[in-house]
């Protein structure tokens, strides 16, 4: 699933990210953002928010389409 359609509250670890967009692909790396990373959503509007190591993010919808994840069990 894409971040775009992750629940608020839930945890969720990185799978993949989209390499088709190379600005969208150096932006998501330059946070820090890879394969394996452990995040929570914390809101979706106006912005999608996540919190990884403690630290918390804000990005768009667009570039939050090209972050796939999985829901943790």
């Amino acid at each position: 699933m894409r971040l775009n359609d992750a629940k608020v509250n839930k945890e969720y670890i990185v799978v993949e990210i989209d390499k088709n967009d190379k600005d969208a692909l150096k932006k998501i790396c330059s946070l820090g953002i890879l394969p394996g990373l452990n995040m929570k959503v914390i809101q979706k509007k106006p912005m999608i928010i996540f919190e990884v190591f403690h630290s918390r993010f804000a990005i768009d919808k667009e570039l939050a389409d090209k972050i796939i994840i999985k829901e943790l069990s």
